[in-house]
């Protein structure tokens, strides 16, 4: 679509050109969006440029991670993005998945100087809470990729469909290039996902695709694509747990990052799912418990929501008391694979927790 100028004269038509032509480079791109990471649509830190994978010696050309820690490998073409840069990233990211904490606050130091007060922990605290995430992740849950160029083939875009289909984050953005006189302008375009895809039709007929999974099967999305094998059994264990011993409807699989239970006319419980633990999260009216009481009593650690992000990734099994507002407080007990889902004080936690709030 074009950029019109609107003029004393009427709208002009903003003459439109390629990268390649106006001598645009790929490390202009990694500048641009280093300068302004907003480009790519989303929140995102940096913490690499022109990444090397030791073991294989791959590189990489931007590597970021996003408010819920994931991993972003992010790829960049001036020209057309077309086949295989959909297998190169994907083998990126196979790559970065096993990474650990420690290789990312190596990369992290690398990228922003390992000076005397580099503090990478400080750094993705402060970014979460930029971004509006009150709880600090875990780093490396899962990994995405974002694919930038000028012009997607068809082919590509048909695979990148069929991959979020399957429960792969990939996101493809199309960048339209304008100039107006000597300035050069960009225009970004989320082409995958998208309401409606022109790549819907490619190779295939008129179909369903482009549904989400967590909205298709919700419960294989969860039990298969958010969990590991351990948190699996946990969650399967946890929703016997609720239906039997609580009033709720449910389980209602269909969001993304959380299972729902409906009691009362709102969700209460949820279930937020990760690959390395399970997020029980309800509310209760103000004051109704005390966050050492909750620990005492169920034999988990204290969550300090002040402590650094290292002692918050160390912490075994643990439970938060903090205010949602000026009524209610929050609880979340994050269950990791040490607990004993089959301790009879959950049970009656629960229990009692749930007679309290609906009375």
């Amino acid at each position: 679509m074009a950029i019109w100028k609107i003029t004393d004269k009427g709208p002009q038509k903003v003459h439109e050109t390629q990268p390649v032509k106006e001598k645009i480079l790929e490390s202009h791109l990694e500048d641009w969006i280093e300068k302004e990471v907003s480009i790519l649509g989303e929140p995102l830190l940096i913490i690499g440029r022109q990444v090397v994978i030791e073991d294989v010696k791959d590189r990489l050309d931007l590597l970021a991670l996003d408010p819920q820690g994931n991993a972003v490998i992010i790829e960049l073409k001036r020209g057309k993005l077309k086949d295989p840069v959909d297998m190169q990233s994907a083998r990126y990211a196979s790559y970065i998945s096993s990474w650990k904490f420690d290789d990312f606050e190596k990369q992290a130091g690398l990228y922003f100087g390992n000076t005397s007060d580099f503090n990478f922990l400080s750094i993705f605290e402060q970014f979460c809470q930029e971004s509006g995430v009150d709880e600090v992740p875990d780093i490396n849950q899962d990994q995405r990729i974002i694919l930038l160029g000028s012009e997607i083939k068809d082919k590509l875009g048909s695979v990148s469909l069929w991959l979020r289909e399957h429960g792969i984050d990939i996101k493809v953005i199309e960048i339209e290039t304008y100039k107006e006189g000597g300035q050069i302008l960009l225009q970004p375009k989320t082409i995958v996902p998208f309401a409606v895809s022109r790549f819907e039709s490619v190779g295939k007929g008129v179909t369903s695709s482009g549904v989400k999974l967590w909205l298709s099967d919700g419960k294989k999305w969860h039990l298969e694509k958010r969990c590991n094998p351990k948190t699996k059994q946990l969650l399967l264990r946890l929703d016997e747990i609720i239906r039997e011993n609580l009033d709720v409807e449910g389980p209602k699989w269909n969001q993304k990052l959380y299972v729902a239970y409906k009691a009362g006319g709102a969700n209460w419980p949820i279930i937020i799912t990760q690959a390395g633990m399970l997020r029980l999260r309800f509310v209760v009216n103000k004051a109704t418990y005390t966050q050492k009481e909750l620990a005492q009593r169920l034999g988990v650690e204290e969550f300090n929501l002040d402590e650094s992000l290292s002692d918050k990734f160390g912490l075994p099994s643990s439970v938060l008391v903090a205010p949602e507002n000026d009524k209610k407080d929050r609880v979340v007990l994050r269950i990791k694979d040490d607990y004993d889902i089959e301790d009879e004080r959950l049970v009656e936690f629960l229990v009692e927790a749930y007679g309290k709030y609906f009375g």
